[in-house]
């Protein structure tokens, strides 16, 4: 999904370019340093995304700790705070598939804690499919809502 070189720079807009892959794409490459937080919430919502979706495939949730901890409280409320512009925009039935999202996210068992039954929903959310569907509904967004955001801290 992701380059491994990319490229920030300033911009005031998401540029819209092809499909969502597309523009999950641009999003990577323009708003998202190569270490360290974004300056704007659409960059770090991707960022996150990412982190959350290399640690389970890659690491099962080995290596998960309270900054994992802190990137689901993030999502939760860019995605679903009415103090984000973003949660405002989404019906009541994206926010719940929203919620849902972020919760199965959130509840594993670690594979190494894991007893003689193996339940699949127990294990961390490995499979593309959730991590590109939150993804998509940042797309939604911003094919509404191009002007790129600050990245703000409380």
């Amino acid at each position: 999904m992701v380059k491994e070189k990319r490229y920030t720079t300033h911009k005031s807009e998401v540029e819209i370019v092809g499909n969502s892959a597309d523009t999950v794409l641009w999003l990577w490459e323009h708003l998202v340093p190569v270490s360290g937080q974004c300056q704007t919430l659409q960059g770090e919502v991707i960022r996150v995304l990412e982190l959350l979706a290399w640690e389970a495939q890659a690491n099962g949730n080995l290596n998960w700790d309270a900054s994992f901890d802190a990137m689901l409280v993030f999502l939760r409320r860019a995605f679903l705070s009415s103090d984000y512009p973003l949660a405002k925009t989404f019906s009541i039935e994206t926010r719940l598939s929203i919620e849902a999202d972020i919760n199965r996210l959130a509840h594993f068992v670690l594979p190494t804690e894991l007893d003689s039954r193996i339940y699949s929903d127990e294990l961390p959310y490995i499979k593309d499919d959730l991590y590109d569907r939150l993804a998509g509904h940042l797309v939604s967004y911003c094919h509404h809502h191009r002007t790129l955001l600050p990245l703000t801290f409380d």
